[in-house]
């Protein structure tokens, strides 16, 4: 009869030799062309293209990498609104002066003439597509807040709501560029 001890050592050892067949044994081919995901990338022929390729639609059109069709956005060239808009804010004589602007950014200073002048650093950003215009006061002040609106489609005029930070209250104001 086997003893016990005898026994466990068999057992030792076929555990590691299982061990060692299911842990060290990978599954490795001559294929390095082959691909988990199933995407076959062979070097040998570049312009074969095959079904889970993913490079393009049965039109020719370009695939990106999950198989969805990319649509080529139509450059948008950014119009220049640097200058000076003259209007009024609240039935109130405005100026706004874009000076700087990057891109569909820009800053400024708008003036408004209330009984107590009103001076105002702002910084924005517009949407050349939709010439919808956001902007907001810089300098800390009771009256700040933030200006939405629109662009007309020829740059030229700018018009929409401000909305106070302090209380919400809300101004018309219509500008257009001189």
């Amino acid at each position: 009869m086997i003893n016990r001890r005898t026994l466990m050592q068999f057992f030792a050892v076929f555990l590691m030799a299982v061990s060692g067949i299911y842990f060290g044994c990978n599954s490795k081919t001559d294929k390095p062309n082959e691909q988990s995901d199933g995407v076959n990338t062979e070097m040998d022929n570049p312009d074969k293209v095959t079904e889970n390729s993913g490079d393009r639609t049965p039109d020719g059109s370009e695939m990106n990498s999950n198989n969805e069709e990319m649509v080529e956005e139509p450059m948008v060239t950014i119009p220049d609104i640097k200058g000076t808009y003259s209007g009024t804010f609240d039935k109130r004589s405005t100026v706004l002066k874009i000076t700087e602007q990057t891109d569909s950014s820009f800053s400024g200073k708008i003036t408004i003439n209330y009984r107590q002048v009103i001076n105002q650093d702002v910084k924005g950003s517009f949407s050349p597509t939709t010439k919808k215009m956001t902007m907001k006061d810089q300098l800390h002040s009771r009256y700040q807040g933030k200006y939405t609106g629109k662009l007309s489609d020829d740059m030229t005029k700018f018009s929409g709501t401000f909305t106070m930070d302090l209380d919400g209250k809300q101004f018309s104001f219509n500008l257009t560029k001189k």
